[in-house]
């Protein structure tokens, strides 16, 4: 008769990672450091571990002297079933003594990759506007700055003091801005990104209007609803919106474009509010 053996099973590793920090230059050429990284994707040695949603503690099977790199994962549009490793934000690396049944904690920081452009950064903080009304069968479109303590993002009394407003009056109502410059980025595959931080109690759309004809038609990427908490109260959230697929889009992919921002509202009794700040414009 054969018989078998018991293999002793390898006792794994572990890493804790709570959060991965975002770093922007001192010299504000990449905008302010709001992010919204809730992933980490974890490879020891060049070995791909898994993708992990944070704060978590991850086994490794692997001891000694290892290779940890670590790369930030967001949500694409918004959207928690669309996953991605952001392609604009370089890797955390860093050597490690792994041991059988430790923990080890990691504090990843990540920056923008040198190769990352920047031709739209609007934080409201200069007190100017770089979008205005569109004037497409809108009814209102006006976006104002407020200094509100309780209404701007990250308020410090220092760098951070202003916040993109709109107030959209009862009513039925069509609201859009748009940027003012048209933007000619290169197309032939490459990332494009949007990221904007907002709060609001209504619906609202982002999308492009390529340049390419007499007659200018809007393309809508992406709908985001109310952020209002169960206290009605209006919570901060970031997103990172892809440009990509509409922009390299044969009838769109020779065009300069604007990025704009529309509602449409029909409310009776609350006033429909609209925030916006740390809104990027990011290629390579």
């Amino acid at each position: 008769m054969s018989g078998c053996k018991d293999v002793e099973e390898p006792i794994p590793s572990y890493l804790y990672i709570s959060s991965i920090d975002l770093k922007t230059s001192a010299t504000g050429e990449q905008g302010a450091a709001a992010h919204d990284i809730v992933d980490a994707w974890v490879y020891v040695d060049n070995a791909f571990i898994g993708v992990f949603e944070m704060p978590s503690t991850i086994p490794v099977l692997k001891s000694g002297k290892s290779s940890v790199t670590v790369v930030a994962g967001v949500k694409k549009n918004g959207q928690s079933d669309s996953r991605v490793a952001y392609p604009f934000y370089g890797t955390y690396n860093v050597e490690m003594d792994l041991k059988p049944a430790q923990v080890d904690t990691v504090r990843p920081v990540v920056e923008y990759k040198d190769a990352v452009r920047f031709p739209w950064l609007e934080d409201f903080e200069d007190n100017s506007l770089s979008v205005e009304g569109t004037g497409s069968n809108t009814t209102t479109d006006t976006l104002l700055i407020t200094e509100d303590l309780t209404e701007v993002y990250g308020y410090d009394g220092d760098k951070s003091i202003r916040s993109g407003k709109v107030e959209v009056p009862l009513g039925f109502q069509k609201f859009e801005v748009s940027t003012i410059q048209a933007f000619d980025i290169p197309r032939d595959g490459r990332e494009i990104y949007l990221e904007l931080n907002f709060k609001c109690n209504t619906e609202f759309v982002v999308g492009v209007y390529p340049l390419n004809g007499s007659v200018v038609t809007g393309v809508s990427v992406v709908n985001f609803y109310s952020t209002a908490d169960e206290n009605n109260e209006l919570q901060w959230k970031k997103a990172y919106v892809s440009l990509k697929e509409d922009l390299n889009a044969p009838a769109n992919r020779t065009s300069d474009f604007r990025v704009f921002i529309n509602a449409q509202t029909n409310s009776s009794d609350e006033r429909p509010l609209l925030f916006f700040d740390n809104i990027k414009l990011v290629h390579f």
